[in-house]
């Protein structure tokens, strides 16, 4: 079975028109051009079409000690707009963030703005500012597919899917028949050719061995010798 990677795969009318599915493919792939057997890029839309693909989400990663950049711990909090609600049990808004990597290197720090510091809300009032300047770190943002949530095809990305799929077996049919067309034309080319010659050893019609076998013949059988009594 062949290897391909998402580009060829994608020529091939295997995958998904919808760009977040193909971004998803891509991450399960583990990079744009890293290969895969076609039984793994079927059964990977065959997954997206029955639970749905994963949502993209924008994190920032960190460059590391080793000098790569990581992300953090995937961290959830509910926000419920305020403490009372939260309390009472009311319904709030999931946010998702991710922590700072423990190998995080710090280029620097950054002094807290004047006038601000901790709170807190039992104690009736407001702390003083804190002493522990900011961290600075070298970061970047990358795409994240988080494990949860995930997005259904519509009627029409998935009317593209069998389309595609239809076109993708019959282009695989034409180029089964123009290899096996190519190869009986080399097997009558050649047989034709293998039937003719005479194998090491043996005799040609005129019943004479092989020219050239046995030495210089100087026996009995030389050329020119022998052939009549």
């Amino acid at each position: 079975m062949a290897a391909l990677d998402f580009g060829m795969a994608l020529a091939r009318g295997m995958l998904p028109k919808a760009e977040t599915a193909q971004k998803d493919l891509i991450d399960l792939a583990g990079g744009r051009n890293v290969f895969k057997s076609e039984d793994w890029w079927n059964k990977a839309v065959d997954e997206q079409i029955k639970s749905g693909y994963r949502k993209s989400e924008m994190a920032t990663s960190y460059r590391t000690t080793s000098g790569e950049y990581k992300i953090g711990q995937r961290l959830a909090s509910v926000y419920t707009g305020s403490v009372l609600t939260g309390l009472v049990g009311g319904v709030g808004k999931t946010s998702i963030s991710y922590g700072v990597p423990q190998e995080a290197v710090i280029t620097g720090y950054k002094p807290i703005p004047k006038g601000t510091g901790t709170s807190s809300f039992f104690s009736g009032g407001y702390g003083s500012g804190l002493s522990q300047p900011i961290p600075i770190y070298d970061t970047k943002p990358v795409e994240v597919f988080g494990p949860a949530g995930r997005t259904d095809f519509t009627v029409g990305e998935l009317s593209d899917i069998e389309a595609a799929a239809k076109r993708g077996a019959s282009r695989a049919k034409q180029e089964a028949a123009k290899a096996e067309t190519a190869k009986k034309r080399l097997t009558r080319g050649t047989g034709g050719l293998a039937a003719k010659a005479i194998p090491v050893g043996g005799n040609g019609g005129t019943g004479l061995p092989e020219l050239g076998a046995g030495g210089l013949q100087l026996g009995a059988t030389s050329l020119g010798k022998g052939l009549f009594v």
